[in-house]
């Protein structure tokens, strides 16, 4: 019997170890990439094995019989997974039900309690075999073997008690070791596996590594503690000129570190040398055997010894010399681009402030068109009712006198407005002259306040001057600007003043170690707000654009008083309160001399004599060569009429007695231009005069630049033509 045991014992010793060798030989070497038909077939086969060990049993005592099944299944289950543990269950279940007898229960629960165990361990206890592994195995073991005592619950009753009696030491003491010596066998064969997989690693990192240092454009340097090169790769010898005898054992900062950033280096070095920590992207200048500079950018660890020891530095280096010059290329690109956005962004604030006036000069131009409408339609209104209204029968002599003055305000009003829009044209186009002469400025002050109190007065306000400056102090100034500057401000002052008064005037200032003469003009008008103080000195602007008064004005008074005063060399401003009052103020520097006490008078001329002069009148248009002949009427002995130039060259061909011509410049067939030049190829005494009404800049110089003796613009008055004809025939 006990040969038997023993053969029993030694034929599943054998199988158990061929089980292992199953584990090392297949399982092992690829467990984390097994196929499913790879762990079923291997199922199949610890099946097989299961089954041999069944039919290799031994008898213990007679009717019990042992075989090491328990075993290998909760192995199978802890080393090899899920799908094989449950496929050999299942095999040895079958035929151990096949094989049948009391016991047949039992060994089929034996078979799933141990396959269970064995999978449940591997689920909940994955970190086994690193910890103390025999402790472990040999507690599944007991487990495993504890739930087979159990079992015999499923033997006949009256078999169980002598069966746990027979089969529980033996159980304990010899199938719980087995299950942990079985276990530690697999482990020390994974171990080793394991450590296998390390070496072969550790090679191909070793092969790996040397690659990297060998490679075309990485530098991997070596220097113990002293500096001393250890060992450098090819690609260092390559882009720094040296042969390697030329390298090794030679101090690395000596041979490669510039003498200017040494000390930087080396504190670097050193820094190294004591702390296992590694400083990353150092980069530093070296230069190579011809003197060249390269930028290198280092990844630097320290080197250990065995006992832990700093032995010297390890460096991994990267030529980033191109990155450099691209780098500086760049900022040197990106500065010239800021540079460029700087110019853009001015060029852009520029355009923008130009857009925002362009935007404003539209904005304004429309109201000024708007208002211009306004301001020209109504005094034509004016101009052509009552003209009409003066063509009705039995009108009294009241009545007529009532529709010429209205006929007369409506014409100046007009001819205002086309003076100043003449005026800003002039200023914007930078032709108007300053003419210096002698001016006596209370004399200008007295007129002015003579002028405007008859206007004053229809309103009710009061109007006064004041001045500090002698009576004898003559000036030197544009005296026609400075009356034009003061007319402005003071018409201005009464139309926008209700009650109250206006008081304008003169005083010397000094200003910077410089006298000028400073004016003002102030009135109890409405008052301009202050953030539209600026802009009542631009061109088409009033105080209230939309004008919700409805006053008379093109907005260009201010803006033209402000160009006069600026080419006089001064500047205007105001002060003002709402519904209290302006006050505007303006200075000029000047030159002045003391005429003693003399006082400058003006007299009025006598009346023009009749010159009986033969004159003709050049004009396509039927009313101002109607009015012109009414003016000259008076003083003429005959006037002759052309309504275009060819007609006015041959009329002065057939009449040579001709003393004076009215000329149109602008004519229908021949212009006033060519028929002037015509005449004066064969009449060179006629006293030619050109009247047009554009009167624009350079329209006179051009008139005479072709012939004619002066120049005049419609509308002119009766007067000036006076003047004008006693200029060229009073000698005569």
């Amino acid at each position: 019997m006990k040969d038997s045991i023993i053969i029993g014992l030694l034929q599943n010793t054998a199988i158990l170890l061929a089980f292992a060798m199953l584990y090392e030989s297949f399982w092992i070497k690829n467990e984390n990439s097994k196929t499913i038909i790879a762990k079923i077939l291997t199922g199949f086969f610890l099946g097989g094995i299961c089954v041999l060990l069944m039919f290799t049993p031994w008898t213990l005592v007679p009717g019990i019989v042992f075989d090491t099944r328990s075993v290998m299944i909760s192995i199978s289950g802890l080393f090899f997974g899920p799908i094989p543990a449950i496929i050999t269950m299942a095999i040895a279940g079958l035929v151990r039900w096949y094989i049948g007898g009391d016991g047949q229960w039992m060994g089929i629960a034996v078979i799933v309690s141990s396959g269970t165990i064995g999978l449940l361990w591997r689920k909940y206890r994955p970190n086994w075999k690193t910890k103390k592994y025999y402790l472990e195995l040999l507690v599944m073991g007991i487990i495993v073997h504890v739930i087979m005592s159990i079992c015999t619950l499923f033997l006949p009753t009256n078999n169980i008690f002598p069966t746990i009696k027979t089969i529980a030491l033996p159980l304990i003491l010899i199938y719980s070791p087995a299950t942990m010596l079985l276990g530690i066998v697999m482990l020390k064969q994974y171990k080793n596996w394991q450590n296998k997989l390390a070496q072969l690693k550790l090679v191909e990192t070793e092969r790996r590594l040397s690659q990297i240092l060998e490679s075309g454009n990485i530098v991997s340097l070596l220097l113990n503690r002293d500096g001393t090169i250890n060992y450098c790769n090819n690609y260092l010898l390559e882009i720094t000129g040296y042969t390697r005898e030329e390298v090794n054992g030679k101090n690395w900062f000596e041979l490669f570190i510039p003498k200017d950033i040494m000390e930087d280096v080396l504190k670097v070095f050193y820094k190294n040398l004591n702390s296992i920590n590694s400083y990353k992207n150092y980069e530093n200048i070296i230069i190579t055997k011809y003197k060249s500079k390269l930028f290198i950018s280092w990844y630097n660890i320290s080197l250990l010894s065995e006992n832990n020891e700093i032995i010297g530095t390890a460096s991994i280096g990267v030529d980033v010399t191109s990155v450099k010059s691209y780098e500086r290329n760049l900022k040197e690109k990106n500065a010239e681009i800021e540079s460029q956005n700087e110019e853009y962004k001015q060029i852009n604030f520029e355009l923008q402030i130009a857009k925002e006036k362009a935007e404003e000069s539209e904005r304004l131009k429309s109201a000024f068109l708007a208002n211009m409408s306004h301001e020209i339609r109504t005094p034509m209104n004016g101009i052509l009712g009552f003209a009409g209204l003066l063509k009705k029968p039995n009108l009294s002599i009241d009545k007529q006198k009532e529709f010429i003055e209205i006929i007369e305000k409506s014409g100046t009003r007009m001819l205002n407005i086309i003076s100043d829009i003449i005026d800003i044209s002039k200023i914007e186009s930078g032709t108007v002259k300053v003419k210096i002469s002698e001016t006596n400025i209370n004399e200008q002050l007295e007129y002015l306040n003579t002028f405007f109190k008859p206007e004053a007065e229809v309103k009710g306000i009061k109007l006064g001057y004041k001045t500090t400056i002698p009576k004898n102090i003559i000036i030197k100034t544009d005296r026609e600007k400075l009356f034009a500057i003061l007319t402005n401000l003071i018409k201005n002052s009464i139309k926008y003043t209700k009650v109250g008064e206006i008081e304008f005037g003169c005083n010397v200032k000094s200003e910077s170690s410089l006298e000028v003469l400073e004016f003002y003009v102030k009135d109890t008008g409405i008052g301009i707000p202050k953030d539209r103080q600026k802009a009542i000195f631009e061109r088409f602007i009033q105080a209230d654009i939309e004008d919700k008064m409805a006053r008379q004005g093109a907005g260009l008074g201010l803006a033209i008083t402000k160009a006069y005063v600026e080419l006089l060399g001064g500047e205007i401003w105001v002060e003002s309160i709402e519904e209290v009052g302006s006050t505007f103020y303006f200075n000029i520097p000047y030159n002045y001399e003391i005429k003693g006490n003399d006082i400058v008078t003006y007299q009025a001329k006598n009346k023009t004599q009749n010159f009986n002069i033969v004159i003709l009148i050049v004009e396509d248009e039927e009313v101002s060569e109607k009015l012109i002949a009414i003016e000259v009427e008076s003083f003429s002995k005959k006037i002759l009429y052309a309504r275009n130039g060819v007609e006015a060259v041959q009329i002065c061909r057939e009449n040579s007695d001709i003393d004076l011509i009215f000329m149109d410049m602008k004519l229908p067939e021949m212009d006033g231009y060519d028929a002037t030049r015509q005449i004066r190829q064969f009449n060179k005494d006629v006293i030619i005069i050109a009247q047009t009404a554009n009167a624009l800049l350079g329209d006179k110089e051009k008139a005479i630049n072709s012939g004619c003796n002066d120049y005049v613009s419609k509308p002119f008055s009766q007067n000036f033509l006076i003047e004008l004809i006693e200029k060229f025939f009073s000698k005569k």
